[in-house]
């Protein structure tokens, strides 16, 4: 399988082939993955909220698709040009969208069964949107303007959004930005600055002081970001060279570790909880294969890069096999 882009969940990855095909292939009971399938759709850009695939299409349209309950591609006619997708207690999702203009908009449903709102406007301009549920709180989404870190946030699920706030920027300014959550903490944004070195600001707590930026080194180009089960964080990255590494907190506001080389080369990365309690990590690689590598835990070894699509067991591959 050739990819473009991937977009991860646990139990299922998305893929874009080079002729923006949407391509599926999920985890078996076992925890091996599958064989990869055509889903019949295409895309210029898709991402994954584990229960809700979001695209925007090939005439811009955004459009759904909910695996739990299941139901059909819903299309719209708002245009995009970036997609985020983050999730209200008990599971429902939001999608927010960057437009042509650098205006930001959201829909959500209310219950995973609920049908979607009308889309709402959240203004702007922004650029590289991102998003997450504040723990205990409603929703906060993140974009860049002019070099800085914008946010804006509910105090309570669907009640009334603050206004676009700055958390200024790293040196250099911000190229790209991710947001996640730290365990018995409040949010934590990291950002891509203009001298390439990775850098976070936190919040010890829900809604609490954001600490200065601080900085995580490393010559990068893109990066990814996930939650081990000990509650740390960590960073995987895409060097300027092209290698894969990362670095990791072994608890919540932990200390981070030094820089670890992952021995490969890639184009994109992607990364989260492992099939076990360790981590894993997919990449599209040089030559636009798809492959994942995975720890048992944070402190054992890494397994050896692995194609996506080699992977399934021999009983399946027997089930499997056309006849």
């Amino acid at each position: 399988m050739k990819a473009r882009q991937i977009a991860i969940a646990r139990k299922s990855v998305y893929a874009l082939g080079p002729t923006d095909e949407v391509r599926l292939i999920e985890r078996g009971v076992d925890g091996l993955w599958g064989g990869w399938q055509g889903t019949g759709e295409s895309a210029k850009t898709i991402v994954h909220g584990g229960q809700v695939i979001a695209r925007i299409g090939i005439d811009d349209r955004v459009s759904a698709l909910q695996v739990t309950p299941r139901l059909p591609w819903l299309t719209w006619d708002i245009q995009g040009t970036e997609l985020a997708v983050a999730h209200l207690p008990g599971g429902a999702p939001v999608l927010i969208v960057v437009d042509g203009d650098h205006l930001a908009w959201h829909a959500w449903k209310p219950t995973p069964s609920s049908p979607w709102s009308d889309w709402q406007p959240l203004d702007g301009p922004i650029t590289s949107v991102a998003a997450d549920l504040i723990p205990g709180g409603g929703l906060a989404v993140f974009g860049i303007r002019d070099g800085a870190v914008y946010h804006r946030w509910q105090n309570r699920p669907q009640s009334a959004w603050k206004g676009w706030s700055s958390l200024d920027g790293p040196p250099g300014g911000t190229r790209t930005l991710n947001v996640t959550t730290i365990t018995h903490g409040g949010l934590v944004v990291l950002a891509l600055g203009g001298d390439h070195a990775l850098s976070h600001r936190w919040q010890d707590k829900p809604f609490g002081t954001w600490h200065d930026w601080e900085s995580l080194g490393g010559a990068v180009k893109s990066f990814a970001v996930a939650k081990s089960s000990t509650g740390g964080l960590a960073v995987f990255a895409i060097g300027t060279d092209d290698g894969v590494q990362y670095r990791y907190q072994s608890k919540p506001f932990g200390e981070w570790s030094r820089w670890i080389d992952l021995h490969g080369k890639a184009k994109s990365i992607a990364a989260q909880i492992s099939y076990a309690d360790g981590l894993e990590v997919f990449t599209v690689g040089m030559h636009d294969d798809v492959y994942h590598k995975w720890c048992d835990r944070l402190d054992s070894p890494w397994t050896e890069w692995t194609l996506l699509d080699h992977e399934a067991s021999p009983l399946r591959l027997a089930i499997d096999r056309p006849v």
